[in-house]
């Protein structure tokens, strides 16, 4: 990383999303950092809320909890 390094976010626990000299975001969870380019960002970021909302309706509807009670085998 450049000198310039901007952090966006940060959840202690989780990770962080910096903005760096290199002109993209480093999207760190636990031990695994993902650099993405600030489009591909924006994409991801679009892409968990689409899942998180999905997740939401599915929890509603009882479906999340019928799918954990699954054995895994069944439900991959």
């Amino acid at each position: 990383m450049d000198e310039f390094n901007v952090t966006l976010a940060e959840r202690t626990g989780l990770g962080r999303i910096n903005l760096c000299g290199c002109r993209s975001i480093h999207l760190s969870v636990g031990p695994v950092t993902i650099c993405l380019a600030p489009e591909a960002f924006a994409q991801a970021a679009n892409m968990i809320r689409e899942a998180m909302e999905q997740l939401a309706e599915m929890t509603a509807s009882g479906q999340f909890e019928e799918a954990a009670a699954m054995p895994s085998h069944l439900t991959h």
